[in-house]
């Protein structure tokens, strides 16, 4: 097969675990990078970008984490000639330090990267309070999927926003996230505290026991969440009641549940965030998307029939309207519903209060900015890259091939992993890039070819 060549450039590599968490983000990040010169690599973690690093060009690699699960990985990174960064994806919300060290933080895979993008100050204060050699390491950034819900580029969604708008009419949206007790496994008894200790993420007693409280506190709200189905559709007929699980959720229970109601969908589909602007009030419990909420200035409720504290995060509840009971959910939504209500200036403030020590690209500089500044203080050797054409350019019988093995590939795929990553084309790619240009007026000169399986090169010829 022919190859498709790239000039000498630096190299960044970024990999997608989950879709539509990720992808928009870092693919505006493999913008902001190609802007300056580099070469991006972006693609789902099942392909090129971690099974076969030695078939890319080097570079530096963006890692999801410093976990202990991701030690061996960062090694391997390396001793193909790769230099490798990291942040967090989990290191916005968790409970406590000790715990978030304990099962995100490894000192070890700490001391194999060059840099550490915090979220915010308090996640790089929590790291060295058990770490103290990492604030060398640290730098305040923010994250680029918070980057993308500061006013100049929210735009993005708009599109997509009116879009569900127009398929659904008025939204009440439902993210949900029971993963702990509605998990996506084929095996009905899956016990997941027993899985976080098979693979090494629960390592002691006191570890074991938070896991079991939190499972059980899930276990309670999780048929709340359920009953809120009927009385939604019931009161909000006007509505479109949309339940968005969480990627790792199984979405048969939703599914049954709403069968009967005829206003109700369960979707998991796009980004949350097109979802968000879309909706009248997003209703959660304990979970990222109220933050997100809150940075797009969209009304969100954290509904929390049970509470407990100690396994729960203080973010996202902070930051939106709470109820604990069904009578205060529905008063809320009703505040909202038709998009008529908004929250006030006393609790948007005390919001943004409460905000300011967990996020650092609330305001200033984007995070996607802060990161390639830090990034092009590196000392990395310029390389050419020779890719693979794209599958758009491979003779039909080399096609058919493909398609014949791809097909047979997604059938063997788990049903979590299908949802995690369902696959990535190029006119998504394109679509994303040509928003960004749309809302930015930059990346003009930019292109975007397919080097391998759901895995694209981003680069200014």
């Amino acid at each position: 097969m022919s190859t498709f060549k790239i000039s000498k450039r630096r190299w960044l590599i970024l990999p997608v675990e989950t879709k539509a968490r990720e992808l928009t983000a870092k693919t505006f990040l493999a913008c902001v990078a190609a802007a300056r010169g580099w070469g991006v690599v972006l693609g789902g973690t099942k392909g090129i970008v971690r099974k076969n690093q030695e078939l890319l060009p080097r570079g530096t690699y963006l890692e999801k984490s410093v976990s202990p699960t991701r030690k061996n990985h960062c090694l391997r990174i390396k001793e193909v000639g790769n230099r490798v960064s990291a942040w967090c994806e989990e290191g916005l919300l968790y409970v406590n330090a000790d715990a978030y060290r304990e099962r995100r933080i490894d000192a070890e895979c700490f001391d194999l990267i060059d840099y550490f993008f915090a979220w915010g100050e308090q996640q790089a204060d929590d790291i060295c309070s058990g770490l103290p050699l990492a604030r060398n390491k640290i730098v305040l950034t923010g994250n680029p999927r918070f980057d993308l819900l500061r006013p100049e580029l929210r735009g993005i969604f708009t599109r997509q926003a009116e879009e569900l708008r127009r398929r659904f009419g008025k939204i009440i949206l439902i993210n949900t996230r029971f993963s702990a007790v509605n998990i996506n496994k084929s095996d009905p008894d899956f016990d997941y505290v027993a899985h976080l200790k098979a693979i090494g993420k629960i390592k002691s007693a006191a570890q074991e026991a938070f896991w079991r409280r939190y499972v059980q506190l899930n276990g309670q709200v999780y048929p709340f969440f359920l009953e809120l189905l009927p009385l939604l559709s019931r009161e909000f007929s006007d509505h479109t009641i949309i339940v968005r699980p969480h990627p790792a959720e199984n979405h048969a229970p939703w599914i049954e549940k709403s069968k009967d109601l005829p206003n109700v969908r369960v979707i998991f589909e796009g980004s949350v965030n097109e979802w968000l602007l879309a909706a009248d009030i997003m209703i959660h419990n304990n979970c990222m998307t109220g933050v997100e909420a809150f940075l797009l200035e969209r009304p969100a409720i954290s509904y929390r029939p049970v509470k407990d504290e100690a396994v729960e995060d203080a973010l996202p509840d902070q930051v939106s309207l709470q109820a604990s009971s069904a009578e205060e959910l529905l008063a809320l939504v009703r505040r909202f519903a038709g998009g008529s209500g908004s929250v006030t200036a006393a609790e948007r403030e005390r919001q943004l209060q409460f905000a300011g020590r967990y996020l650092a690209n609330l305001d200033g500089d984007l995070a996607s900015e802060k990161i390639m500044d830090t990034l092009d203080t590196l000392d990395l050797p310029e390389k050419e890259a020779a890719f693979p054409l794209g599958r758009g350019k491979m003779p039909l019988r080399a096609l058919l091939k493909y398609y014949a093995r791809e097909i047979k590939r997604r059938m063997k795929r788990s049903r979590y992993t299908s949802q995690k990553f369902p696959g990535l084309a190029l006119h998504e790619m394109a679509e994303i890039i040509q928003d960004f240009r749309s809302v930015t007026g930059r990346f003009g000169d930019l292109e975007a070819v397919p080097v391998s399986r759901d895995t694209f090169c981003i680069f200014r010829p």
